[in-house]
C-alpha cells in the first residue's frame, strides 16, 4: 500500500484494530462492521486485481474501513499524510459521503444519542434499528458534502 493513512485513520486504528471476529459481529452503525487493518488491506489487494490499464474498477487510493456484504465505507488516502480523510461509499459505484472520518463518527454518535439509531442484542449479535428520516437529517447537518 503506497498511500499514507491520514492522522484520523491512524488514531482510529490506534484505538482499536477493527471488530471482525466471525463469532461475534458487532455493528458500529447500521449493518457495517469495522475492519481490522489486515482485513482492509486484504480486501484492497483483491480490489486491485480487478483494475487494468484500460479500466479502474476500484480507486487505488481507497482503503476500506467498514463493510457489510460487499458494501464499503472507505477512506481516500494520499501520498503524504493528511489530517483527515474523505469517506466514500463503495457499492456498484462510488460517491463521497463524508468530508472526514470525524464528521462520520459525530453523525453516528448523534444518531445513537437521540435515538435515530438504537442497538439491540438479537440472536447473539448486536443489531441496529434506524429511524431513516432522523438519520438523514443528522447526516445532512454534519456533512456539507451531502447538501450538494
Amino acid at each position: 500500500f503506497t498511500y499514507r493513512l491520514s492522522k484520523e485513520i491512524e488514531e482510529l486504528y490506534q484505538w482499536h484494530n477493527g471488530i471482525d471476529d466471525d463469532d461475534f459481529k458487532f455493528e458500529i452503525f447500521h449493518y457495517h462492521t469495522f475492519l481490522s487493518l489486515d482485513k482492509a488491506l486484504e480486501i484492497r489487494r483483491e480490489w486491485m486485481t480487478y483494475n487494468s490499464d484500460e479500466c479502474t474498477v476500484y480507486s487505488p487510493d481507497f482503503l476500506p474501513l467498514f463493510e457489510f456484504m460487499g458494501e464499503y465505507y472507505v477512506a481516500k488516502c494520499h501520498e503524504d499524510v493528511q489530517s483527515c480523510s474523505q469517506i466514500w461509499f463503495v457499492y456498484h459505484g462510488e460517491a463521497q459521503v463524508y468530508n472526514s472520518l470525524r464528521a462520520m463518527l459525530l453523525a453516528i454518535l448523534e444518531c445513537y444519542s437521540v435515538g435515530a439509531y438504537w442497538a439491540a442484542w438479537v440472536d447473539g449479535q448486536v443489531e441496529t434499528t434506524i429511524d431513516e428520516q432522523r438519520v438523514a437529517e443528522i447526516k445532512l447537518r454534519h456533512n456539507p458534502v451531502r447538501q450538494g
